[in-house]
């Protein structure tokens, strides 16, 4: 089933698949799965490999800065007429990733989720045992839904994917070491990190399509 390709009203219900398996698969995480996994963490302190730490952080921290770099490449570029055609299909991993941030941050507040751990003063799973949704409550504090790390990277790696096939083995191993670093690391819960799956997913798909379609025009 291609997703990018076909009549407007194919790829419409193939997203609507996707959101509605996703939101099953972030229930059954909520009720059976999330707790679960955070307290077998926690008591085998899965924390303490650093592997995990750098997977969970280090990536996308460097990739923030490298799209921040090529930004100011591109607008470069812009400015004296010479963009090339390599530079039009990068920018999209940029856009997508802009676009992914912004609508999850806006999530966040909806959701208002608590956190697995307590990284500042926020109450959490393990240290206060709270757990649940805190609807439209603004902060920080209750921001785990959906996971901005997961959402970032794959909103990256699903343009990569589809604009540089030939490095889909880079997309699929940079996914893999973000959402372990993540789950590993107790920093989401899992159901946060499908929700950012989805979410990332279908930014990506959407960013390609749109350019395709503006390359037929």
């Amino acid at each position: 089933m291609n997703i990018l390709g076909g009549t407007t009203m194919r790829p419409l219900l193939t997203c609507l698949a996707m959101i509605l398996a996703g939101t099953i698969l972030i229930i059954l995480s909520y009720v059976f799965v999330d707790r679960q996994v955070v307290w077998w963490l926690v008591a085998h302190h899965s924390r303490s490999v650093l592997f995990f730490k750098m997977a969970a952080n280090d990536i996308t921290l460097l990739l923030n800065v490298l799209i921040v770099l090529f930004y100011l490449y591109y607008g470069i570029n812009v400015l004296l007429r010479r963009l090339t055609y390599w530079d039009r299909k990068t920018v999209l991993l940029c856009h997508a990733v802009v676009i992914g941030q912004f609508l999850k941050e806006a999530l966040k507040v909806v959701f208002g989720r608590y956190w697995p751990a307590t990284f500042a003063s926020n109450p959490s799973l393990i240290d206060n045992h709270v757990y649940g949704f805190n609807w439209f409550k603004m902060g920080t504090a209750y921001a785990s839904f959906p996971s901005g790390h997961t959402t970032f990277i794959f909103s990256f790696a699903t343009v990569l994917w589809c604009v540089f096939p030939k490095l889909r083995w880079l997309a699929c191993l940079l996914c893999v070491l973000v959402i372990s670093g993540q789950i590993v690391m107790y920093y989401h819960f899992v159901s946060d990190i499908i929700a950012g799956v989805i979410l990332g997913t279908l930014v990506g798909v959407c960013v390609v399509r749109n350019y395709l379609e503006n390359q037929k025009i």
